[in-house]
């Protein structure tokens, strides 16, 4: 089965619980400390799931699909790329392209990383020290909150499952400390794939300017938003102290290209993130720039695609749920390339996911996976990717298994 950016067999495995469930990987033993949940669930489950609805990125193209796409300028770069050291910043013209999507921006407000979770990771780096505190809005990324709670004090803001995963301002604002230095937010947010309204917007940013907070979005999922026409724009177009992270990994299905990036007003948070990345990836592979340059050119046509295959999974995710209300609650569609419906079956969520793999080999991810050491997070509900043409064959699976079951 082909994996996403959270499938990492063989990493981040140890001692995880999994809804009381002791998972631990046979490739390697406890690690210290806390430990991915969702990696360490997937190195112990995707050796006998055969069908992924699992994965959060869109259908992948092949190289030589992504290259057709390539215009005059880019093929000759493609053909005379440089395969040695590249710029750190990245290429000027592939972060040029990257800025253009952003209001005001230029080449030099944009870094480049090696996938978005690299971005997020340095960014937080450069602006957290042990002496700080920040606020983390969860379900989010478990990463990204373990780079935080290992920097300084932190605490959590849960959207609320009973308000469509509102975000509560009033109860944000309540967390704020003298010390806090920035807000982590995820909109749109996986898993629950909401995301803020414009007054909520206005409302975080002047809660996070009267503080002088720094407001860093990872926005990886805002190519396959269901509602384009209504988002929120990206924080860095509105506000001054606004982080947007992106990358090519979700909306666009290049996770093999390993591209994301930084946009930032503030140069000199620009070059403390660099000093932070530089003892990381040091840069990019000069043809990742090049295919990465493509895919921005051809962006209406790849995520074009990517959002009518979602669409299509969707209605047939209605379907399925509405045939079986006793099993599950149905689920407003919020983003294109996964679900979250509850499921409301008596063995739980957890429990059904490892049926479901061990009896059918179907992956599918219970929310426990997201669970946070910060703030709770319902433990009822499953994460279907919907972003790939086999999800639609993954869900007649999870169909067939789920009438057998009432048959017993």
């Amino acid at each position: 089965m082909a994996f996403d950016a959270y499938h990492a067999p063989g990493g981040w495995a140890g001692d995880t619980r999994e809804d009381g469930a002791l998972l631990r990987s046979p490739r390697r033993g406890p690690t210290p400390g806390r430990s991915f949940a969702l990696a360490a669930y997937l190195a112990r489950w995707s050796t006998c799931a055969h069908h992924d609805l699992a994965a959060s990125d869109s259908q992948s193209l092949s190289l030589a699909a992504l290259l057709r796409l390539a215009g005059p300028e880019d093929m000759k770069r493609w053909r005379n790329a440089d395969l040695g050291y590249a710029d750190p910043r990245g290429a000027s013209w592939l972060r040029a392209a990257v800025a253009e999507r952003y209001v005001g921006l230029k080449h030099h407000d944009v870094l480049v990383s090696a996938g978005a979770q690299e971005a997020v990771a340095c960014v937080l780096r450069a602006l957290l020290g042990p002496g700080d505190h920040a606020v983390v809005v969860v379900p989010i990324y478990q990463p990204s909150e373990l780079v935080v709670t290992s920097l300084c004090a932190a605490d959590g803001v849960a959207l609320n499952s009973d308000r469509h995963w509102a975000l509560d301002l009033d109860h944000l604002a309540s967390v704020i400390r003298p010390n806090t230095r920035l807000v982590l937010v995820n909109f749109p947010n996986s898993p629950t794939g909401a995301t803020m309204d414009r007054t909520t917007l206005a409302g975080l940013i002047d809660l996070c300017r009267r503080h002088g907070l720094w407001l860093v979005n990872d926005e990886v999922y805002r190519q396959t938003d269901a509602n384009p026409e209504g988002a929120i724009p990206p924080v860095v177009d509105v506000y001054e102290r606004g982080i947007s992270i992106n990358g090519l990994s979700k909306g666009f299905g290049l996770p093999g290209l390993r591209v994301g990036w930084v946009a930032c007003r503030d140069r000199a948070v620009l070059e403390r993130v660099l000093a932070i990345k530089s003892l990381l990836s040091s840069c990019l592979a000069g043809p990742s720039e090049v295919l990465a340059h493509i895919a921005l050119r051809a962006e209406p046509r790849i995520t074009g695609r990517a959002r009518a295959t979602g669409r299509g999974n969707h209605r047939r995710l209605r379907a399925l749920l509405d045939r079986h209300p006793e099993r599950f609650e149905q689920d407003e569609p919020r983003n294109l390339a996964f679900a979250f419906p509850r499921f409301r079956g008596r063995e739980g969520a957890a429990a059904f996911a490892r049926a479901v793999a061990s009896e059918v080999g179907l992956l599918v991810l219970p929310s426990v996976l997201w669970r946070s050491s910060l703030a709770p997070v319902p433990a009822d509900r499953l994460r279907l990717g919907l972003g790939r043409r086999g999800s639609g064959a993954a869900l007649e699976i999870l169909e067939d298994h789920l009438q057998r079951r009432s048959h017993r």
